[in-house]
């Protein structure tokens, strides 16, 4: 049953929403809020429970003509930017079809339920929650956005849940892979070009820019993007405008930008693969994708929700997962994240005779432990200065000076040494003679 309470808080007048909103209670819905029309500000969703669409309707009609929405849950406000709100009450009255499943949320020892209609996101671990919190905030801004994860971490499902937060997102969202195009067509897939401007230009293109006006554009793997292209993307980031390739006319566009990258760009940024400037301008608010060997609490939701929308597609019925099978994947490091497990989850719901799932063998033999971590840029770089300091004596400065050598200036690299743990003497000591020196040189 539907309960409003009423409560003053200053000049601000807040209705807490609690219980489960049905068709039945869309009649007194429309009372309190007619009656309430004249003093209603906001409504704290804070204790909001067990929603179905009906009560999803109510609050988007509410929050369209002009009342706030205080404390709205993640799933919710996902739920309200993909439902549009209804013309009016009686027609929400109207509606009788269901076109969702009842979300349900549970606490305990209960199953939790998670609808596949979360735009694919699929999880209640703490670390997924501070990144879609991190999304509601940013999502109604104009921000350049960085989304930075491992390969399979669910980029582009961010990507697209930030635009439909958004006030864009009755516009397009233009989604575009920096690797997937040759490095010679990608000015052109970016900004379009005129007929004639180069040998192969048969007609005029018109470009993910200008596709992408009063949208959002996806910029996945922007790390790999070339170097030579990077200053004319900095350009239309800046300036909101570009010419096509062949023409002198200036075009105007609104568009949002988000880049996802797996690879380091600080890194990439120190060794000149990637422009400072460039990369300032994108980082305006990074967000961190964790891996999900950070997530595992996920994992047994993630297999349940992939087990059953793969049985679906094959008509097979899996009733019983069991448990030494949760506890393989659990176990198992997932390099590919979230990609991998869904991968080996379709080709285990394939081989899979009788109600209960199979885990194929592939799956089990590689459910190990990870394989030793690969030499980073930062132990590559530790070890350049390392064995440029033992050659110069421990000496950092002057004509004789490890800086010189590396073509740095003396604070650049005294910086860069505190950062990777490196001090003069230790590079040119053994553990033994680091005990007894003293010498700081430089």
């Amino acid at each position: 049953m539907l309960r409003i309470e009423r409560s003053e808080r200053g000049a601000l007048v807040v209705f807490a929403v609690s219980g489960r909103v049905g068709v039945e209670n869309i009649a007194e819905l429309q009372r309190i809020v007619d009656s309430e029309a004249a003093e209603r500000k906001a409504l704290d969703l804070k204790d909001l429970t067990l929603v179905d669409r009906h009560a999803v309707g109510f609050l988007a009609r509410c929050e369209a003509e002009g009342t706030r929405l205080e404390n709205c849950p993640v799933y919710v406000r996902q739920w309200i930017a993909r439902e549009a709100p209804p013309h009016s009450f009686s027609e929400l009255c109207r509606e009788e079809a269901f076109g969702m499943n009842t979300m349900r949320e549970t606490s305990g020892t209960e199953e939790q339920t998670v609808a596949a209609g979360f735009h694919g996101i699929v999880g209640r671990s703490a670390a997924l929650q501070r990144v879609l919190r991190l999304v509601e905030t940013v999502a109604t801004t104009d921000a350049a956005i960085l989304i930075r994860g491992e390969t399979g971490t669910g980029k582009e499902l961010i990507a697209g849940l930030i635009h439909r937060l958004s006030e864009r997102r009755g516009g397009p969202l233009v989604k575009f892979n920096c690797t997937a195009i040759p490095a010679g067509l990608l000015e052109s897939e970016l900004f379009g070009h005129e007929r004639g401007a180069f040998t192969s230009a048969i007609a005029r293109r018109i470009g993910r820019f200008e596709l992408a006006d009063d949208g959002t554009l996806f910029l996945d793997e922007i790390g790999d993007l070339p170097l030579d292209l990077q200053p004319k993307l900095l350009r239309v980031l800046e300036e909101q405008a570009f010419e096509r390739i062949g023409s002198t006319q200036m075009i105007r566009t609104d568009v949002r930008v988000i880049a996802a990258t797996n690879r380091p760009l600080e890194e990439l940024v120190e060794a000149g693969e990637f422009r400072a400037d460039l990369f300032y301008r994108l980082n305006v608010f990074p967000i961190d994708l964790p891996p999900l060997r950070e997530r595992t609490d996920d994992i047994p939701m993630l297999v349940r929700h992939f087990v059953a929308h793969y049985a679906r597609n094959v008509g097979r019925r899996i009733d019983t997962i069991s448990p030494d099978v949760i506890d393989t994947l659990v176990r198992y490091p997932w390099p590919g994240n979230v990609r991998e497990l869904q991968h080996v989850l379709q080709r285990a719901v394939i081989l899979s005779h009788g109600g209960s799932l199979e885990l194929p063998p592939l799956a089990v033999k590689t459910a190990r432990p990870p394989v030793a971590r690969a030499k980073t840029y930062d132990d590559a770089l530790r070890e350049h200065i390392v064995e440029v300091l033992r050659e110069t004596n421990g000496i950092v400065a002057g004509p004789r000076g490890a800086a010189v050598r590396l073509g740095l200036k003396r604070t650049t690299l005294l910086s860069k040494m505190q950062k990777l743990g490196i001090t003069p003497d230790g590079a040119v000591s053994t553990p033994a003679q680091e005990k007894g020196r003293g010498v700081y040189r430089h």
